[in-house]
């Protein structure tokens, strides 16, 4: 009975899956101002005001903008609604931003600081050095970069050889060790997801670290990436 009803149930016409599409926005809303103030949000709701916001953060931050200035403009930026502060901040915050450079995380903190009309969390020593870590890893060449970080990441070696012969042109071993018919970025990138989901080293886990790996990858895999 409940298949017959579902084949036979009425089509909703435009205006019911309108409000069905505004439903799940607001459902997806909903959810992500749950996580407004995560370490790391999982869905942020992104909005044109806290874009706006996000962007005056960054332009505050590169400029150097004294923090008490920069959080005040911040503030009158915003007006009336603080949770596009928090909303702004949360999105950093999800793309990783906020703990891989001194910038984003000042960012994170301007913003956070203007919707809460608290003081801006200064950087600690500990991530001072974390903050410098991934700096001189990023200031490396690709191939010295990928070297690096296959020395805490074994795994990625493993991943070199695959794609270098993905081509189906004998291995080392004289084996063919290619991965099918995917295509190299495809091939490079589901390869880096299943290292970097497995890895315990924080420094392979980083944005940095997934740009040189994927480039230096490219870069030696059987067929020309197009």
């Amino acid at each position: 009975m409940a298949d017959f009803e579902l084949r036979f149930r009425k089509r909703p016409g435009p205006i019911a899956r309108m409000l069905g599409t505004i439903g799940e926005a607001a459902l997806l809303q909903s959810l992500g101002d749950q996580e407004l103030d995560e370490p790391e949000p999982k869905v942020v709701w992104h909005t044109e005001r806290s874009a706006a916001l996000r962007s005056l953060a960054f332009e505050l931050a590169e400029a150097g903008t004294d923090e008490r200035e920069a959080v005040e403009e911040l503030a009158r930026a915003a007006g009336r609604h603080p949770k596009e502060l928090r909303r702004a901040a949360a999105t950093v915050r999800a793309e990783g931003l906020a703990v891989e450079d001194e910038t984003g995380c000042r960012v994170d903190r301007l913003l956070v600081a203007a919707a809460t009309g608290g003081e801006v969390e200064p950087v600690t020593p500990d991530e001072a050095a974390w903050f410098a870590q991934v700096r001189a890893l990023a200031a490396l060449p690709i191939a010295a970069g990928f070297a690096a970080l296959a020395a805490q990441e074994p795994e990625l070696v493993v991943l070199a050889d695959q794609v270098r012969w993905a081509d189906g042109t004998p291995g080392p071993d004289g084996g063919h060790d290619g991965i099918g018919d995917e295509g190299p970025v495809d091939r490079v990138d589901r390869g880096l997801d299943a290292v970097t989901g497995r890895t315990s080293s924080r420094l392979v886990r980083t944005r940095a670290a997934r740009r040189i790996a994927r480039d230096h990858l490219l870069s030696i895999s059987g067929p020309l990436a197009t």
